[in-house]
Parts: structure tokens; C-alpha cells; sequence
């Protein structure tokens, strides 16, 4: 019997659901119906995921999780050793589900549906489309994930053509949300769906983990680095705790410390507290999305909750706070998407493909970058304004900085852009800083200033001072998050990676200098000897022409880490004034290639 498969391969949890004659189900990929998204490297160099990944040894350094949300990003993920893209991973998790799927139902299916979120851009999509090919599977189809909720909804009460109605979909490490009106053939997006890439469950876990710090004053944040597995069970026991207060008004906790066991009990209203400021940060997502559309509140039917994070209770009161319409739950949220691309993969099966029209992309728009910052006491977000203009001498010059070389004039060809800043003393819009390491290779923004993992703290606002505190690799990075841009005018024109940097303890390992253009595009220079022979305590210029990298095979058209700094062995430094000017390659004291190979 043929049949369709929908999978919603989440931040998380990875979810498949089946349709055939009978209806559509959910397939039990574990006792809990989803498995986690991760992948362990395993010492024979097998790689394994979901539940057998969360089963394997405990080495948290050939694990990894979150790699949905480094789709797009240009640095690898380190899992034992070995280097694997976010594409290569999901495309074995894929690859798994459908194994599975086809020993329960006894053939392959005859039509497979993806999910993806609504707020992808073509560069995204991109990298996605690159995950079914890894896995060696022709003829997918890919649909937004709230057309998927949508299409859930839709089968359990009717929505009438002409309605609209609006998609909240908060998921373990993201959150989308889309307008969308019924139509006779299908679902039309409204307006720009707009979303947060990096606001989820994982940051709730992170709220609660925090919270719970600061009630045992700090103790958690002490922790020895060696300590991993107590800090895995702790960050274990908060996740649950996060679930609980979903249905009780309070827990009890007994956190396993170094020092002995420590009991506490959490309240819902202290969770609240600490998650509000990330909630607000959505329901605003939620509103914009509306007002996009042209309409107001009043103009929807109704709020459609999907993602297992929407049944924390605070989520559902502030959306329906905020707009006053029915806000329907699926009983089981974490499964909609799976079931709805289920449904839309069965009704393919009676029809040629094209009358199941593929979502249009969204509309390119300046984004609005929007981070939650969770700190060891402190939970906080941070709304961060990220336009797409390049910051130069002016605006001619970023205009000649962004265009490709063939759509200028020959008069703006021969003008050299303006400096590209990219840090002074704090970050310049739109790059961020971000860390990255075995405790999380997805990276970890430094938003209020700081930003921490075991083996490597950052800070800014005195320019961008990092610490790498051990053996362990780790990096820090500036980025324009999924936006990348034509900077050739800058390798035209003789320019140069120029920053000052101060060495407060000499680096005793090795470092590299980067720049990337969406994994695998990139370049890494080798700086070892660079930073070595930099004097301790007293501010360097240094200059690397940009040829160094373009010749190490970065594409200039498509920049989105300007500056990346990866170090294995102690070492700290503040690094200020990073920009890429044009002409400093020919400077007196610039860095030759040579030297950094």
C-alpha cells in the first residue's frame, strides 16, 4: 500500500508522521513518539543519532545538538575530532527516520514531505535542499512549517476559504510566525513572516538553569569545566523541572552538586519571571507578522500554537493578551507539523505533484535581529536592530561595497568603498559576536556584554576582549548572521583585514584567522607565529591583506564572517577597530601571506 511520510526535523526533536487510506498517524520513533536531534560521533567513527546518540557514552565533545540552528553558518562542527556540516548531520538523522519508517511499513514511501521554517531566506533554503540529496532522496517536497500546522488545524475544524489566521510556532530552538488566508487550492502566506532564529525551549532550559543558579548563589556557574557529566544532569533536571511547572504550580528540585545534594523548589511565577522578557520578545514577532499583512487583530479568526515550548502556560496567556482571538492547541503540539506535512504528502499521492503549488520565499527584507540572553543570574533579551547597509565613509560607498562588480559603472568600479567597521570599542550593526566550543559549537552570542563557556569568556564595550582558558579548541567570530554580502570591492581594491589588539597572556598553542562565506566557503589563515610575536601588554596594529584569504578560497561575493579567531592552547587578547579597508594591503606594515601559511 502506498503511502506519504511528512518529518519535521526540529531544533530538538526530530518527528514522522505517516498517511495512507487509513488516516494519518504519528510514527513511534521511541517511547515518547519524537527523538532528539543529536549526533554522537562514536570512537569507531560511526555516527549515530536520536535516541542512539542519546544513549551512547557521555563524551560531550562527540555530541552535538542545536545543528538546525547552524544551518547557514560557515564554521564546522566539531563532533570527536572529526568535522561535519549542520547539512550533513540533518541528513543523517533523515536518513535514520526513514530507515526506520520503512522497516515499520514495509517499503518506501511513495511521496516525502520536509518542513522547514517559514522565516528561511533562499540562502537557507538552499543549504536545506542539500540535506536530502546527503541522505540519497529524490523527489522531496519541502513546505513552510506553520502551512503544516495550518493544514493539521484544518482537518480537526474546518477553516473556511477567505479565513485567516495566524501561526505561532515556538519549537525547542526557534520561533515562526505567519499569517495565512484559506484559499479554494490551498494556503496563501500574508504579508512577511518574521521570527526569532536563536528563541526556543533551549533558551527556557537556559532561563531555568540560571534561575536555579542564582537561587544556590552561583554554585552551578563554579563548576569545575572537568565536571561535564554533573552539569548535564543538573541541566537534565531543569528541562524536566521547565515541563513540570507546565501542569503544576510548583517543583522540587534536588540538585546533585559536587558538595552534596542541595534540595529547592521552584515556583511557576519565578519561571515566569525569568521567561517573560523572551515571550514578550515573540508575541512582538507575532504582531509585527500581523501588521505586515496590513491587518489588525481583529482580523484573524484565531492564533494557531504549534511547537512543544507553546504549552508553557505564560506563551498561551500573553498571545491571547495580546490579541484577544481563540488560541487553539493541538493536544499534542510537538507533533503538528509532522502530521500536517503527512496530510499534504497524501493528498500528492492521488494527484500530479504540481497541483500542490511549493511555498513562495519570503519576500528579502532588512531583518530584525532579536536574541534572548540568558546569563548565569541574569535573564535578559536583547532587541537588536540589524540593517543591511554596509558601514563605510558614507553612503555612496556602501552602495559600491554591496552591488556585484558587474552591475557598476566603470567610474564607481574605479571608487574604492569606504572602511567596513565591524567592531570599534562594542560590535557595529549588523555583526554580532559570538563564541563557540564543545560546549556548544552553535555559537553563543555575546549580548549585555559577556557571554561564557568553559573554555572561552568574551566580552565587549572596552573592545572585544577573549579568554581561552585551556587546551580545549574554541572560537570567537563576528557575523551578519544569515546575510551575506558582495565584498569584492574591497579585494579589488588592494584592501586589508586591519585591528589593533592587545595580548594580555601570550597565546601557548596554536590559533588561526578566518573569514567565511556560508560553510563550507571559507578561508583560515594560519596565526600562530603572528600572535606569538606580539608584545604582552602594549596595543599592535595588524594588517593581512585580503588576497591572503581569497586565495585560501574564500568568495568575497558572499561575506558573512569577517573576522573569526580560532585558538587551542590559553591564550587572551582584545581585539578593537576590526575593519576592512581598501588600499591597506599596500601599507609599510602589513602582515605578507607567506607568513600566515
Amino acid at each position: 500500500m502506498s503511502y506519504a511520510i511528512g518529518i519535521d526535523l526540529g531544533t530538538t526533536f526530530t518527528s514522522a508522521a505517516v498517511g495512507d487510506a487509513a488516516g494519518t498517524r504519528m510514527v513511534p520513533l521511541s517511547r515518547e513518539i519524537v527523538v532528539p536531534s543529536l549526533a554522537y560521533r562514536a570512537p569507531d567513527g560511526t555516527l549515530l543519532t536520536g535516541l542512539a546518540a542519546a544513549e551512547s557514552e557521555a563524551d560531550p565533545a562527540r555530541l552535538g545538538r542545536g545543528f538546525k540552528r547552524r544551518l547557514g553558518d560557515p564554521t564546522p562542527l566539531v563532533l570527536g575530532g572529526s568535522t561535519y556540516s549542520p547539512s550533513a548531520l540533518m541528513a543523517a538523522q533523515l536518513r535514520d527516520v526513514l530507515d526506520r519508517v520503512r522497516a515499520d511499513m514495509g517499503g518506501p514511501p511513495g511521496s516525502v514531505v520536509l518542513t522547514c521554517p517559514a522565516i528561511w531566506g533562499p540562502y537557507r533554503r538552499e543549504q536545506f535542499a542539500e540535506v536530502p540529496r546527503l541522505a540519497g532522496i529524490d523527489d522531496v517536497r519541502v513546505i513552510t512549517e506553520p502551512e503544516a500546522a495550518a493544514t493539521h488545524y484544518s482537518r480537526e475544524r474546518t477553516l473556511g476559504e477567505g479565513e485567516v489566521v495566524a501561526v505561532f510556532d515556538l519549537g525547542g530552538g526557534t520561533l515562526d510566525t505567519t499569517v495565512l488566508r484559506m484559499c479554494a487550492d490551498g494556503m496563501e502566506i500574508l504579508g512577511t513572516p518574521e521570527g526569532v532564529e536563536h528563541l526556543g525551549g533551549m533558551d527556557f532550559d537556559d532561563a531555568m538553569l540560571a534561575l536555579v543558579d542564582e537561587r544556590l548563589d552561583g554554585e552551578i556557574s563554579r563548576l569545575d569545566p572537568a565536571a561535564a557529566d554533573v552539569l548535564g544532569q543538573i541541566r537534565a533536571l531543569c528541562v524536566r523541572a521547565k515541563i513540570d511547572l507546565s501542569t503544576e504550580p510548583d517543583v522540587a528540585l534536588t540538585v546533585p552538586l559536587p558538595s552534596g545534594p542541595r534540595e529547592l523548589t521552584v515556583t511557576r511565577r519565578e519561571f515566569d519571571a525569568a521567561i517573560r522578557p523572551s515571550v514578550e520578545v515573540a508575541v512582538d514577532a507575532l504582531r509585527r507578522t500581523v501588521a505586515s499583512a496590513g491587518l489588525r487583530g481583529d482580523d484573524l479568526s484565531a492564533v494557531l500554537l504549534a511547537g512543544g515550548s507553546s504549552r508553557v502556560p505564560l506563551v498561551t496567556q500573553m498571545v491571547f493578551e495580546q490579541f484577544d482571538k481563540p488560541v487553539r492547541m493541538a493536544h499534542h503540539p510537538k507533533f503538528t507539523v509532522a502530521l500536517g506535512a503527512a496530510t499534504i504528502g497524501t493528498r500528492a499521492l492521488a494527484q500530479p505533484p504540481a497541483s500542490v503549488p511549493e511555498p513562495p520565499a519570503p519576500e528579502p527584507k532588512r531583518r530584525r535581529w532579536l536574541v534572548p540572553a540568558v546569563a548565569a543570574a541574569v535573564v535578559g533579551v536583547a532587541a537588536v536592530a540589524g540593517g543591511l547597509f554596509l558601514f563605510g565613509g558614507g553612503n555612496e560607498a556602501n552602495t559600491a561595497a554591496e552591488a556585484p562588480a558587474s552591475s557598476l559603472s566603470d567610474g564607481a568600479a574605479a571608487q574604492a568603498p569606504g572602511p567596513l567597521m565591524v567592531l570599534d570599542d562594542d560590535t557595529v550593526d549588523p555583526y554580532h559576536a559570538y563564541i563557540a566550543s564543545q560546549d556548544k559549537w552553535d555559537g553563543t552570542e555575546v549580548v549585555g556584554h559577556n557571554a561564557k563557556h568553559s573554555a572561552i569568556t568574551a566580552s565587549t564595550g572596552d573592545g572585544l576582549r577573549v579568554d581561552w582558558k585551556d587546551e580545549s579548541p574554541a572560537q570567537v567570530y563576528l557575523q551578519t548572521g544569515n546575510n551575506t554580502r558582495d565584498l569584492s570591492s574591497y579585494v579589488d581594491s588592494q584592501g586589508a583585514l586591519v585591528f589593533d589588539v592587545v595580548v594580555n597572556r601570550p597565546l601557548a598553542g596554536s590559533a588561526t584567522i578566518a573569514t567565511h562565506c556560508g560553510y563550507p566557503c571559507g578561508a583560515s589563515l594560519e596565526a600562530s607565529e603572528l600572535f606569538r610575536g606580539l608584545p604582552v601588554g602594549q596595543q599592535s596594529k595588524v594588517a593581512i591583506p585580503l588576497r591572503c584569504f581569497t586565495e585560501k578560497g574564500l568568495d568575497p561575493k558572499r561575506v558573512n564572517t569577517s573576522f573569526l579567531v580560532y585558538a587551542q592552547g590559553p591564550f587572551d587578547a582584545t581585539f578593537r577597530n576590526i575593519a576592512w579597508v581598501p588600499g591597506a594591503a599596500n601599507g609599510p606594515d602589513v602582515t605578507p601571506c607567506s607568513a600566515l601559511s
